[in-house]
């Protein structure tokens, strides 16, 4: 019987691995699975630095901005505190010019009202004053009058109604003015 042998020598040789060569096979596999190992950790260790760091920037953030919401609330405050002011000062400036009038309008009244002349009401209206009183004489009214047309505070001074009451047993004259005054 005549045998051939169909397997090349280089097949053969593959065979035939002695025990070295696996050897360097698992060293080679260790090296590798070993450098493998080494850079996940390495990169594990990085990630966790920067995990780290990026924890340690948000709360360094966090604090920034509740230090920035006391300053915003501080200003809220300060402008609500401004605008109150502001608005405090403008009603004292209204106070101060509408108290011109009234002062102007009682002092030149009481520097022409005759002593047996009482006045009874004061009002105002559109810059027109109506004033009404009383009297013991019609002379005394005209005197009144008079008193308030020659003040230059006044203008337009006139006598609406003089009338006669009694007011017990004594006789009066009632009388209404309206004048408007020069502010």
């Amino acid at each position: 019987m005549v045998r051939i042998n169909l397997i090349s020598s280089e097949q053969t040789r593959k065979k035939k691995r002695g025990p070295i060569e696996i050897q360097n096979q698992m060293i080679l596999a260790s090296v590798v699975l070993s450098v493998v190992v080494l850079l996940l950790g390495s990169g594990w260790i990085l990630l966790d630095r920067k995990l780290a760091s990026l924890d340690t920037e948000k709360t360094e953030k966090l604090k920034a901005i509740e230090v920035l919401k006391a300053q915003i609330k501080e200003v809220e405050n300060y402008e609500r505190d401004k605008k109150t002011v502001a608005e405090r000062i403008g009603v004292i400036k209204q106070l101060r010019a509408n108290q011109a009038v009234p002062v102007q309008l009682l002092d030149g009244i009481s520097a022409g009202i005759p002593s047996r002349v009482w006045l009874i009401g004061i009002t105002e209206n559109a810059g027109m004053i109506d004033l009404s009183g009383r009297s013991m004489t019609n002379g005394e009214i005209a005197d009144f009058v008079q008193g308030l047309r020659n003040n230059p505070a006044f203008k337009a001074v006139q006598l609406v109604e003089s009338r006669q009451e009694r007011e017990g047993d004594v006789v009066v004259y009632a009388f209404r003015l309206t004048f408007s005054v020069l502010s």
